[in-house]
């Protein structure tokens, strides 16, 4: 069960003055960037609530996957999608394999992370400990097991991306910034980069309900889907195919 605690920004130093630690709503930890002037994760919904509701559930439900599960995951951040990816994966014991690529611009904030306060459902992944996989990640940019593997870019997303063959992946998280803040990634240029990296039958997940960001995604060739959450506010899917399920509407 997760409980719930009232918001609160813990005077907790990470060595550099651009990042603080905020505790969000179902009393999981997040960051505030002084740079972008935003949190890495709504701190009303809660950060492991938004991780799984709004993008990982709905992800694994809506794609279609076959010998292998590619995700993207824009961007990395604190990395709870990756590593929550990697605990469903493992949890709900699927016979594919994974693959999880994910840019991300900021080099120091990797290094943080080896001191971040960190959810327990996340400090063993496989039988690795969650310390071993970010030392990897900083030292290597990567880590690998039999079944499932995780790469961290550290650069420009639109670069990132160009370096993958068309409909390369099965699941995007578009998780970036808010529109207002890093419009880059939510440009009609980006999604159109975007939908041509996507599978046929795969499906970006998105917390964004922004009006120009539907336009943008719309104009790229995406249908465009809410997800009516009970417990949250809602979120967005976006796909190549059109998906009939009585949760989702069509916007």
């Amino acid at each position: 069960m997760i409980r719930i605690f009232k918001c609160a920004t813990l005077e907790i130093s990470l060595g550099r003055g651009v990042l603080s630690i905020e505790l969000s709503s179902d009393g999981s930890y997040t960051l505030f960037n002084t740079n972008y002037q935003e949190t890495y994760h709504s701190l009303r919904d809660g950060a492991i609530k938004e991780t799984l509701f709004k993008h990982i559930f709905p992800a694994f439900e809506y794609a279609n996957f076959t010998e292998k599960i590619r995700v993207l995951d824009i961007c990395f951040g604190l990395g709870y999608n990756s590593f929550f990816t990697l605990r469903h994966f493992i949890f709900r014991k699927y016979s594919q394999t994974l693959e999880i690529y994910s840019p991300e611009k900021d080099a120091l904030l990797l290094k943080d992370l080896l001191h971040f306060s960190y959810p327990k459902e996340i400090h063993t992944l496989d039988g690795i400990g969650l310390v071993e996989i970010l030392k990897a990640i900083n030292e290597k940019r990567r880590y690998q097991k039999d079944r499932w593997s995780l790469e961290c870019f550290i650069g420009d997303a639109r670069q990132y991306l160009k370096n993958f063959e068309d409909q390369f992946f099965d699941i995007v998280y578009q998780d970036a910034f808010s529109f207002s803040k890093n419009p880059e990634l939510w440009s009609e240029e980006f999604f159109t980069l975007l939908y041509a990296k996507l599978n046929e039958y795969g499906v970006v997940t998105t917390y964004s309900q922004s009006s120009t960001v539907r336009d943008n995604a719309k104009k790229a060739g995406f249908y465009i889907y809410e997800l009516d959450q009970e417990h949250m506010r809602n979120s967005r899917i976006f796909s190549k195919k059109e998906i009939n399920c009585k949760n989702l509407k069509k916007k």
